[in-house]
C-alpha cells in the first residue's frame, strides 16, 4: 500500500482558515500530481464581488458578513467564488439570484430591526423572563407572533385579520385560549 503525501495547508487570505489539499479546488491552478495544462474552472461567469464599501473587522475572533457586516446569523455561508464569509440572508440571496444582496435591502432590514418589541414587565413565564404581548388585543398566547404594517408586534389572529381585511380585528373576536384547528377523522 502506498500513501501520497500532501503539501502543508496553505492559507486562503481570510484568517483562521486553510485548505489541506494544496491549492483550493476553485483556484485556477492545477491539482498536485496533474499535468500543468489541466486547469480547474473558476466559478460563475460574469460574477463580481460586492462593492458596498464594507471592510471586515481586523479581529479574527469576530465573524462578520463580507457583504453587509452582520455579526450574528442563524447560519454562516460562503461565497462560492471568493470564499468570503456571508450571513444567511446574503448567502441565500446570492445563491438564488447570483448577485450580491443590494444595500437598499440591507438598510431596510436594519431599519425594521430597530423597532422596539413591546414587553410587559409584570408578565413572566415562570422562569423570570418577560413574555411578549399583542399590541392590539393584549393577549400573550399565540401560535406565532407577527408584525403589522406599523411595525407593532401582534398575535397571529390580529396580524392575519389585518392583512386579509385591511382593518384591525374587532376586540369582540378575542378569545382567552388559542383554538386549534379541527382535525377531520378518516372514516
Amino acid at each position: 500500500m502506498t500513501t501520497q503525501a500532501y503539501p502543508p495547508a496553505q492559507p486562503h487570505g481570510y484568517p483562521g482558515h486553510s485548505y489541506a489539499g494544496g491549492p483550493h479546488p476553485a483556484s485556477s491552478q492545477a491539482y498536485p500530481g496533474q499535468p500543468s495544462n489541466i486547469m480547474v474552472p473558476t466559478g460563475m461567469v460574469g460574477y463580481a464581488p460586492a462593492s458596498h464599501g464594507y471592510v471586515p473587522s481586523a479581529q479574527p475572533d469576530i465573524k462578520a458578513c463580507a457583504n453587509c457586516g452582520a455579526t450574528s446569523t442563524p447560519l454562516w455561508r460562503r461565497d462560492p467564488v471568493t470564499y468570503d464569509t456571508l450571513c444567511n440572508a446574503c448567502g441565500l440571496y446570492l445563491q438564488q439570484r447570483r448577485a450580491q444582496r443590494p444595500v437598499a435591502l440591507i438598510e431596510a432590514e436594519r431599519e425594521y430591526q430597530d423597532y422596539a418589541v413591546p414587553v410587559v414587565e409584570d408578565a413572566t413565564d415562570g422562569v423570570g423572563e418577560s413574555r411578549p404581548q399583542c399590541s392590539h388585543c393584549r393577549t400573550r398566547e399565540t401560535s406565532v407572533w407577527r408584525r403589522n404594517k406599523d411595525g407593532d408586534q401582534v398575535c397571529n389572529a390580529c396580524g392575519v385579520y389585518q392583512r386579509l381585511r385591511g382593518k384591525e380585528r374587532p376586540l369582540s373576536l378575542r378569545r382567552d385560549k388559542v383554538k386549534p384547528r379541527a382535525k377531520h377523522s378518516q372514516t
